[in-house]
């Protein structure tokens, strides 16, 4: 189906991490990523203690780029030239998510619906 990773990004410390995913294409519009995204997320702020948590995307990847967005992730830069693929470099999109703002955005969405 596919898969979920997450690293640090300090050897010192699980503050910053980085996290990627990998979805078969048989999969995509099911919801089964954000249904994941979201476990992976709560894991790494609430099981590991991340504080930051940062993904990056290849700019013509919109799917990627687009799930981000909806998970409430912020784009903070354009890494130029920085992803080989097909023997070509290419733009990728900077993206973080902050523990503080992931459990404000939750608490949000909680009190809507009591």
């Amino acid at each position: 189906m596919g898969l979920f990773q997450l690293r640090t990004l300090d050897p010192g410390a699980f503050d910053t991490a980085e996290w990627g995913f990998a979805m078969g294409s048989a999969f995509w519009g099911t919801g089964l990523f954000q249904e994941a995204a979201v476990q992976v997320i709560d894991f790494a702020f609430d099981v590991v203690g991340v504080h930051r948590l940062e993904a990056r995307a290849a700019s013509p990847n919109g799917r990627g780029n687009g799930a981000l967005h909806k998970l409430g992730a912020v784009q903070e830069g354009v890494l130029r030239r920085s992803f080989l693929k097909d023997g070509q470099f290419m733009d990728q999109i900077l993206w973080a998510i902050l523990d503080i703002d992931w459990r404000l955005a939750h608490e949000q969405a909680v009190a809507l619906l009591h």
